[in-house]
């Protein structure tokens, strides 16, 4: 097996096991503590959901959520719409991420935030709290 392939198999697993540690950890409207390395999914809507993890770097904590939206759910025409957001934070710093959503209800919204030693995950309606 070559070099390349062995890589690709270690990154499949750690991907997998982020995932799979994940369907415990469901952030809510209430800050939810991250471990490093151990991935929080989120339920941004009906039609949205997020995973997110993050390491630390000598430049910061690098956070890293994959938002899968998902278009004609439970049908033929079912398509995934993924994006793929990081960003480093340092003490005090917040990364905001939302998702497109119907008139008439309200804006689900992703908040990751450092604070202090610890990274904290949670879906908020009103992003300045």
């Amino acid at each position: 097996m070559t070099k390349l392939a062995k890589a690709a198999g270690a990154a499949g697993v750690l991907i997998a096991a982020l995932v799979a540690g994940s369907a415990s950890l469901l952030a809510t409207g209430t800050d939810k503590r991250v471990v490093e390395g151990e991935a929080v999914t989120t339920e941004l809507g009906p039609d949205a959901s997020a995973i997110s993890y993050w390491v630390s770097g000598s430049d910061g904590w690098h956070v890293v959520t994959t938002v899968d939206t998902v278009i004609g759910r439970d049908s033929e025409v079912e398509k995934h719409a993924i994006a793929r957001f990081s960003a480093t934070l340092l003490p005090g710093q917040a990364q905001l991420i939302s998702v497109p959503f119907a008139l008439g209800e309200k804006q689900q919204v992703l908040r990751i935030r450092r604070v202090e030693d610890r990274i904290e995950v949670a879906r908020v309606t009103d992003p300045s709290i």
